[in-house]
């Protein structure tokens, strides 16, 4: 999921885990993220089928791919929401505004230290503008992204250690301040 939010080959990440057969099924959707899911919601079934799972087992399992099914779908909603460009337009112009105006308003308290004090202001508002215009969108490979690779990979060593697994991977590094 984290490498389809950020346009990047998702298939990549799985290749590992899937058989030539998944593999097939999976090329043929756009959305490898929910194949994935359409292929664990098979696995279940075979395995109630083979009777290595119960019913009540089963409904756990489902309730659990449609939580994720869920998180998937509220990820890629915020992935495609557009901020409309007034929004930052609007933003950006009561910024101004309010730096031009901030002068005037503290030239009788503050006299001749007025300018140090309104550069440090607007400077202040000019970074969360800035910060705000980064935030706008978490899944596009910046410092300031929603850290996906490293919440998928921690998942992974937690499964592979719950399934008492001999290869367990690393978890990441930070490199240059920031997991992604």
């Amino acid at each position: 999921l984290g490498q389809s939010l950020r346009q990047l080959d998702a298939f990549t990440v799985a290749k590992d885990y899937v058989s030539p057969e998944e593999s097939d099924f999976i090329h043929r959707h756009t959305n490898i993220p929910n194949a994935l899911l359409l292929l664990h919601g098979k696995t279940i079934k075979s395995l109630l089928d083979s009777g290595s799972i119960n019913p009540y087992q089963q409904a756990q399992l489902d309730n659990t791919v449609g939580r994720l099914c869920d998180s998937m779908g509220k990820c890629e909603r915020i992935k495609n929401t557009v901020f409309p460009t007034m929004y930052s337009l609007i933003v950006h112009f009561f910024v101004y505004l309010f730096v031009i105006l901030l002068p005037f308003g503290i030239v009788k308290q503050v006299g001749l230290s007025e300018m140090p004090i309104v550069v440090a202001i607007a400077t202040i508002f000019f970074l969360i503008e800035k910060t705000g215009m980064y935030l706008q969108d978490p899944f596009d490979n910046k410092p300031t992204d929603t850290p996906v690779t490293a919440i998928a990979r921690t998942i992974e060593i937690n499964l592979k250690q719950m399934l008492d697994e001999s290869e367990v991977p690393d978890p990441l590094e930070a490199e240059a301040y920031y997991i992604m």
